[in-house]
């Protein structure tokens, strides 16, 4: 009886330290998304602060002005959260009604524009 147990046991085991295998490739992989993601961030704050800079520069706006521009975008969906939320459209190809966070239309497939620059 006690063999059955061990069997029992050495598959148990077995089956643990395959399961912590594919868990540390998962986190790994997911630490290489995060390193990616943050990079491309990092990329689009320099990006955006460049732009605001010339912009500064070359047409004499304040800082308060950006501010209040991010303000009014951010209250678009009615709700102060510092993002961008996706809104409803009516689709150029169709005529449905599609969701804005969508690359194409989920009903005949037509690429949408984007409704913001940076997206």
């Amino acid at each position: 009886m006690d063999v059955f147990i061990d069997v029992d046991q050495y598959r148990r085991i077995g089956e643990a330290q395959s399961d912590a295998n594919s868990s540390v490739r998962k986190v790994a992989r997911l630490d290489q998304r995060i390193a990616e993601l943050e990079r491309r961030v990092d990329r689009q704050a320099l990006a955006s602060q460049a732009l605001w800079e010339i912009l500064r520069e070359r047409l004499g706006l304040t800082d308060a002005v950006i501010f209040d521009k991010m303000t009014e975008i951010d209250l678009r969906d009615g709700v102060a959260d510092g993002r961008i939320s996706p809104r409803v459209s009516r689709c150029a190809g169709c005529g449905r009604a599609v969701n804005s966070a969508r690359p194409k239309c989920i009903y005949c497939g037509k690429a949408a524009p984007p409704e913001y620059v940076a997206e």
